[in-house]
């Protein structure tokens, strides 16, 4: 039997040296449980539930309570970031009962009004039931139909969100159409007090041509002046009004 020499040998012990180092420097469970912890600390999770975490073989158990379906996700999210976690199993529940279907529309509403990038030339419609959030309407980009789902899964007790969002097809001429008709309303000086609120309430949904003026005004007489101001705007193919009179 050939010898290994004396010059092999050192590095033959080195090398068995370093795999027992990497083996004892392995997290535990323990320790990967408290990574999950941290990062759930991080993503805010603690602040609308209590979620308990078990580890084992490459997997993270999630289970526990929290006030939102985007809040569970978060948290899943979060586990799913440490490096020892191979499969993130969430079994936590979305629970908040003090919270109505018509609290959960008005918050809704509320909220998506913080949302940068949702505009006077996007329409919502919310409804809930059980807790199950209903978004309609039309938004002029795709990227917008899954920011709005995701951001208003948050909405304390949401427990689903089903997105029936419409993205509009891209149009110059739809484009053209909807600033002509924003600067014949928002200019017209009957309707300075919309103009100069964060997002004003009337809302023009331009498709292939379409006119429909949305949204929400005090009076039937604010109505109508919208509507005359968005008929003399620009040429376009039909004009509906679905402007709704604050009771």
């Amino acid at each position: 039997m050939r010898k290994l020499s004396l010059f092999v040998l050192p590095f033959v012990f080195a090398l068995a040296g370093g795999q027992a180092l990497v083996a004892d420097e392995r997290a535990t469970d323990a320790q990967i449980v408290a990574e999950i912890q941290n990062k759930l600390y991080h993503a805010k999770v603690p602040q609308h539930g209590n979620v308990r975490v078990a580890f084992s073989n490459g997997i993270a158990m999630l289970t526990g309570t929290v006030d939102s379906v985007g809040v569970k996700q978060a948290a899943e999210r979060a586990a799913q970031k440490v490096d020892d976690v191979v499969q993130v199993i969430g079994q936590i529940t979305v629970q908040a009962e003090d919270v109505t279907d018509q609290q959960i529309v008005e918050k809704a509403r509320k909220e998506i009004v913080t949302y940068p990038f949702y505009s006077i030339f996007d329409n919502l419609e919310l409804r809930a039931e059980n807790g199950v959030l209903t978004v309609g309407g039309q938004v002029t980009d795709p990227f917008k139909k899954s920011d709005i789902g995701n951001f208003l899964a948050n909405v304390k007790g949401v427990t689903q969100v089903q997105n029936d969002l419409e993205v509009l097809p891209v149009s110059t001429y739809d484009d053209q159409l909807r600033l002509a008709i924003a600067r014949a309303i928002y200019n017209d000086p009957f309707f300075i007090h919309y103009a100069t609120t964060a997002l004003p309430s009337i809302h023009i949904v331009i498709k292939n041509g379409n006119v429909t003026l949305e949204g929400v005004v005090n009076s039937a007489l604010d109505k109508a002046k919208a509507e005359s101001d968005a008929r003399f705007a620009a040429t376009y193919f039909s004009l509906a009004n679905n402007l709704r009179v604050e009771n």
